[in-house]
């Protein structure tokens, strides 16, 4: 292959960055099963095992590659992991690639890499959630419009539309990215773009392939919409999060590099090109603020930012008293990495993690502990009914996060069901199932417009004392249904 050819390959990558990749997704898989599952993983699982277009609290696309990694790789943390660590690492190689098309020389790529490497990027790549694909999605849609913005083949825009429509069958967030990306062009006067057959022929490429969906949901009464509206309920809270979140993502001592970008790529004269993209960042996060959505919902965009900032700090190491001021980057990347490790991979053992702190303040670490107790203690109760009453019994749940746990892990339990979310769709629970065996909080809170009697039969212990969100709660067995299941099912329906 001719040096040219190599060159023109779109993963014409450094190797120090491919390094600095492959190192983050080696820790990544090293650490995926020290604790456990989460609980929004097995419900992700749960709902991949009933393949639709569609679900109340997201697109198909996270539960049916979470269902397949188990199917491929068996039931275990680590199985539904690889991908979102290797979903990670790209994001760290795109970011390099974007600080090359910014004009970056080989070792701002390096810098770049290694920023992306040591910030959110590492937390966000230890659990598969929707976030992962999406942030992801977002690096790559960056990215192809870094380089379309600088002149490359127009015809590229039909990868940012392939990208987009795949991207929007995981996660809507999606549009701020578009949104962002549509009021840059616009204040930058890219005209050329807006012009675009090409550019048009993207979004109409998108638009096709989140039919799907779209379809699915008008055909289900649009309840993402009402998820939406039960986030913007905390809106309030979702905005005080925003520059919190910001800060930590880029890197608890490595924002200043994120910073820089936003200066550089907004003000620099040899940033003009790409003027847009700085545009479409803050203009993505304004409107999560309006909305009230999480605070999360843009981060993807502080890729450009990572990418933008390495290309002044390799100048500023240019300037002189480069060893000097190498170290200090070097101390600024350790401690922040080490910083991010802490506080959102399982690095410590267990029995520490419950004696510390972080399990009030790192809600999903403490989450992946106690689904082997809950379990344990959901058979026990059911092994201690009597023989007919067990014949006759259906576990009810208050969520999927307890549903889940008991299909995937349990042994000879008697059907799950739950009103919450996707789980509601996949009930009510057979006629004659009349003894119910209910994990968690009720919700209604009045289970006796449901049932004629309830008493608890035992609490949920993970035996180390970390409060999360089922440590405490309470197995109860109910019998007399007040009416047939398919009566009652739909009051037992929650969306949140």
């Amino acid at each position: 292959m001719s040096d040219t050819t190599q060159r023109a390959w779109w993963v014409a990558v450094p190797r120090p960055v491919l390094l600095v990749a492959g190192l983050m997704v080696a820790l990544l898989l090293a650490l995926s099963g020290a604790y456990g599952f989460h609980g929004d993983e097995m419900y992700y699982v749960m709902a991949g095992l009933h393949p639709a277009f569609g679900y109340v609290d997201q697109p198909p696309l996270t539960p049916l590659l979470s269902a397949a990694s188990v199917g491929v790789l068996g039931v275990s943390p680590t199985a539904i992991r690889v991908l979102p660590a290797l979903e990670m690492g790209l994001v760290v190689v795109l970011v390099g690639l974007i600080a090359r098309d910014f004009g970056g020389s080989r070792r701002a790529q390096l810098l770049a890499a290694v920023t992306a490497a040591v910030s959110g990027y590492l937390g966000a790549g230890h659990l598969d959630t929707t976030t992962e694909f999406d942030l992801f999605a977002w690096a790559l849609i960056l990215w192809l419009v870094v380089r379309l913005l600088a002149g490359a083949d127009p015809r590229l825009w039909l990868a940012v539309g392939v990208t987009a429509g795949i991207g929007l069958e995981n996660k809507d967030t999606l549009l701020f990215l578009g949104a962002g990306l549509a009021m840059g062009l616009v204040l930058a006067r890219r005209w050329d773009v807006v012009r675009s057959g090409w550019a048009w022929a993207a979004i109409g490429i998108a638009l096709l392939l989140w039919a799907p969906n779209l379809v699915w949901q008008a055909a289900n009464g649009w309840p993402q919409l009402t998820m939406a509206s039960r986030i913007a309920g905390y809106a309030t809270d979702n905005r005080a999060q925003m520059l919190p979140l910001l800060w930590l993502f880029a890197g608890p001592v490595l924002f200043p590099v994120a910073v820089a970008g936003i200066a550089w790529i907004l003000r620099a004269r040899n940033a003009a090109p790409w003027r847009a993209v700085g545009l479409a960042g803050p203009a993505a996060f304004g409107l999560v603020v309006v909305t009230g959505g999480k605070p999360y919902y843009a981060i993807g965009s502080v890729a450009v930012f990572m990418a933008a900032g390495s290309i002044v700090v390799d100048r500023w190491l240019a300037r002189g008293h480069a060893v000097l001021k190498g170290v200090g980057f070097t101390v600024a990347v350790v401690v922040s990495g080490a910083l991010v490790a802490f506080l959102t991979l399982p690095v410590l053992p267990v029995t520490t993690f419950a004696a510390s702190s972080l399990p009030a303040t790192v809600p999903d670490a403490a989450n992946e502990v106690g689904w082997p107790a809950l379990v344990a203690t959901v058979e026990g109760v059911v092994a201690a009914l009597p023989a007919d009453e067990r014949d006759r019994a259906v576990i009810l749940t208050n969520d999927y996060s307890e549903a889940s746990p008991l299909i995937l892990l349990g042994s000879g339990l008697p059907p799950v069901y739950s009103g919450h979310n996707a789980y509601w769709a996949w009930g009510p629970p057979p006629a004659d199932r009349t003894v119910v065996v209910h994990v968690g909080d009720w919700r209604p809170t009045d289970w006796s417009r449901f049932f004629v009697g309830c008493h608890d039969a035992a609490r949920i212990d993970n035996g180390l004392g970390i409060p999360n969100g089922e440590q405490g709660k309470t197995v109860s067995v109910c019998t007399g249904l007040r009416a047939s299941w398919r009566t009652m099912w739909p009051a037992l329906r929650t969306i949140s």
